[in-house]
């Protein structure tokens, strides 16, 4: 009899010591302990929750109208703050080549300067085949922009344009300033720049 008071009490230690390893291997999970090693996988990140900053798009200028065959088209839009602008312009016939031109500042180009290709640009979408033609320029400081619109094309055209500027609400605290670029060479020469309405 006392054999098998022995053996029962053998079991019942036996599992008082799994109980007890396991409590001491096994992550504690609920309780409000110090994490010993605060970069373990086992312990709750003590950094704040990252909050990004609201993104907003907002249309600058859009429209349409008219533009002949072999002229220059212009528009003249501000912006508030620094930001990502895009632009899309689209036309009626294929067969006609339109391009985009952004420029800084109110009407700096000239006929001249914009035909023999002394007008300096931000930046400049000239695909011979892409219909609409877009233009995205990231991290454009606020300010006065002309955006101008070229029909290389041989017939007149009907063109609409839209202007966005995505910005957040910390971006107006950088200023960023783009690169200069110039119009391509290989482009036929134009008649007559007009303002677009």
């Amino acid at each position: 009899m006392s054999a098998r008071k022995q053996y029962g009490g053998g079991l019942a230690v036996f599992a008082y010591l799994t109980l007890a390893l396991a409590a001491l291997v096994l992550p504690s999970c609920g309780t409000k302990e110090t994490c010993s090693n605060p970069a373990g996988a086992s312990c709750p990140s003590s950094a704040p929750p990252t909050t990004l900053p609201a993104t907003t798009t907002r249309i600058v200028a859009q429209g349409s109208d008219s533009l002949e065959s072999e002229t220059v088209g212009f528009v003249v839009f501000n912006t508030a703050a620094t930001g990502t602008l895009g632009v899309e312009v689209n036309w009626t016939f294929a067969t006609n080549d339109v391009d985009i031109y952004l420029a800084r500042g109110n009407e700096p180009c000239t006929e001249e300067t914009f035909t023999n290709g002394t007008c300096t640009f931000v930046a400049t979408a000239e695909s011979g085949t892409l219909k609409p033609e877009r233009l995205t320029v990231p991290n454009l400081a606020a300010g006065a922009y002309t955006l101008y619109l070229a029909n290389f094309g041989d017939t007149d055209e009907s063109v609409a344009w839209q202007v966005t500027l995505t910005s957040t609400s910390a971006s107006s605290a950088s200023s960023a300033t783009a690169a200069s670029v110039r119009r391509g060479a290989g482009k036929r020469a134009l008649n007559r720049i007009h303002d677009l309405r």
